[in-house]
């Protein structure tokens, strides 16, 4: 007799608490992607999937198979539509009336190495100063010009050394060319 009661009660309380577990992980789960969500309305990033970040300088570095290239974009979003974004942040920059040519040229690095990591290709880039953001298209002759670039790059050597006449300390120091270049080799 007891039996007879105590199985359906026994079964009601596991369906009970079954459906108790699958109610917390669904607020876990919902709580989790609203932090997210309110994440990515914060940072002002576009709509799209948050794919890589290095804001925090954690991010692994990306790298090109094709060219010698290798970044760290401090976000990548994959837009809906599946191409992604890279955005690099300058907030160290005020009162910028048009970006900078040498940013232009980062962001479309980024886009280049993303060839290799997505179906694809980017279409553009975004740049964002302190006080302002910047849309980099990506087009094939910025894309030439990055080319172009790296080709000059690679041709540097003890003997032809970059034609730069000064630099930062803080770059000469973080670059791959300072024991051959005339400005860098003693900083």
């Amino acid at each position: 007799m007891y039996s007879s009661i105590l199985l359906p009660a026994g079964l009601g309380l596991l369906l009970v608490a079954l459906g108790l577990g699958i109610l917390i992980l669904n607020e876990r789960r919902f709580r989790r992607e609203r932090l997210l969500a309110e994440r990515h309305r914060a940072l002002g990033l576009p709509e799209g999937e948050l794919v890589y970040e290095d804001a925090d300088g954690e991010g692994e570095p990306l790298s090109s198979s094709a060219y010698p290239l290798v970044g760290k974009p401090d976000y990548i979003v994959q837009l809906p539509d599946g191409r992604p974004v890279p955005i690099e942040l300058k907030l160290g920059i005020h009162d910028a009336t048009i970006p900078y040519s040498n940013h232009s040229i980062q962001v479309a690095s980024y886009c280049l190495i993303l060839e290799d990591y997505f179906v694809h290709a980017p279409t553009h880039g975004i740049l964002r100063y302190a006080d302002r953001e910047f849309t980099i298209e990506y087009t094939p002759a910025l894309r030439r010009k990055v080319i172009k670039l790296l080709t000059e790059m690679e041709r540097c050597s003890e003997h032809q050394p970059p034609p730069l006449a000064k630099q930062r300390l803080a770059k000469c120091r973080a670059c791959v060319f300072q024991p051959i270049c005339p400005v860098g080799r003693d900083k």
